[in-house]
């Protein structure tokens, strides 16, 4: 059974990687890749992720997708997100913008 996520729960980095992102309808969404912290604070912001080939989250070698941790609802043998919410996800360019 997945519990939800606790904001006060440390899990290690080597035990998000790789875990599976999955819709809280059943969606499979794809798999963390990295994650992206707060300087200052420390707190999680956000998973980097591959799409999955079902995902509605389009892939790109070009491209960072971010979800935001607060669309996450649990973590446990999966990392379970907020269906609702996936227009909060970020894509945003790997290469740097020139001005």
């Amino acid at each position: 059974m997945i519990q939800p996520a606790k904001p006060e729960t440390k899990i290690p980095f080597k035990k998000l990687y790789g875990k599976s992102i999955v819709g809280n309808m059943g969606s499979i969404i794809g798999t963390v890749m990295d994650v992206v912290f707060d300087e200052n604070t420390g707190k999680l912001i956000s998973f980097d992720i591959e799409p999955s080939e079902q995902s509605p989250i389009p892939p790109s070698d070009d491209c960072y997708r971010l979800i935001p941790y607060r669309i996450v609802t649990a973590i446990k043998d999966v990392v379970v997100i907020d269906e609702t919410k996936i227009n909060k996800v970020k894509i945003i360019s790997k290469r740097p913008t020139v001005e």
